[in-house]
């Protein structure tokens, strides 16, 4: 899990796997950016 973490924030940019999942979101086509109740959970 830890590789998996690591590579969305290389590709990302980001620093954090909290922060690389709302980049990611951010970037694919049909998501909701609004919604990062995934991460208060």
């Amino acid at each position: 899990m830890d590789d998996v973490a690591y590579t969305l924030c290389v590709s990302t940019g980001t620093g954090d796997a909290d922060s690389a999942l709302v980049a990611a979101r951010h970037r694919l086509p049909g998501a909701r950016p609004e919604d990062d109740s995934v991460l208060s959970g």
